[in-house]
């Protein structure tokens, strides 16, 4: 059996484990019907700019979502007594991590423009809105990778998830200080997701015409710069950490 077909067969049964357990298949669909009723409430708001500050939540609640998913998945394989298997795969070691890895990457990308198109609103600059979808995306193995890492069960992982979702509230917590503070939230690599998405999906002008108080990235490359580094680094000492724990 070649290293793809092995792949796969490891796919199939992660995803079958997934469907099996009711509480990983609702955080699965979760993003699906919640960015399918915001659609729908959204129609009886009638709130001004609403629909365009809230257009890159989709793109940003994906990849938590499959990361805690995937985390879970893992975290419940360690219960079971089931880790020892890793050891015993018959796959190069290189390609077990690299699933891991590009797993939860390539599902928070695709599910992330799966969420944006139900939420129906049409980005304005492609392009830039697919760079900052696929920054976002890195949360999704960062997190599944961490939680699997740190957490001994899923009462631990809950926890943990809660505490690694506080960096995703500073695009809110943007709108309710004052300009000069925002600064203080530029260590978060949601604001520079949540900026860089919602520019993608405005007019050019427009976010400055509607008193948008978020500092913009001058450049796609300086809004990447932050999420792409903390991501790629949140993977690399998370991997480093579950391959001491699995032996």
């Amino acid at each position: 059996m070649s290293e793809a077909a092995r792949i796969l067969a490891l796919a199939h049964k992660d995803a079958r484990g997934i469907a099996r357990d009711g509480f990983l298949l609702w955080i699965a669909l979760y993003p699906l019907v919640l960015v399918a009723l915001l659609r729908l409430a959204l129609l009886w708001i009638p709130v001004e700019s609403l629909g365009l500050y809230l257009s890159p939540v989709p793109a940003i609640l994906a990849p938590s979502l499959v990361g805690i998913l995937l985390g879970f998945s893992l975290i419940e394989e360690h219960e079971q007594k089931t880790w020892e298997l890793l050891r015993v795969l018959p796959l190069q070691e290189r390609t077990l991590w690299g699933y891991l890895i590009g797993g939860p990457l390539v599902l928070g990308f695709v599910l992330s423009l799966a969420c944006s198109a139900i939420y129906g609103r049409a980005p304005t600059a492609p392009g830039r809105f697919l760079l900052m979808t696929a920054a976002a995306a890195l949360v999704a193995p960062a997190l599944a990778v961490l939680l699997a890492a740190v957490a001994r069960d899923k009462i631990q992982g809950l926890a943990l998830g809660k505490i690694l979702s506080a960096p995703s509230a500073a695009p809110i917590v943007a709108f309710f200080i004052p300009a000069g503070w925002q600064v203080l939230l530029l260590w978060s690599p949601w604001y520079w997701i949540y900026a860089g998405l919602l520019e993608s999906f405005a007019a050019p002008g427009e976010l400055a015409s509607r008193g948008c108080p978020l500092l913009i990235p001058s450049t796609i490359w300086a809004g990447l710069a932050v999420p792409v580094a903390a991501g790629g680094l949140a993977i690399f000492f998370s991997l480093r950490a579950l391959r001491r724990r699995v032996g």
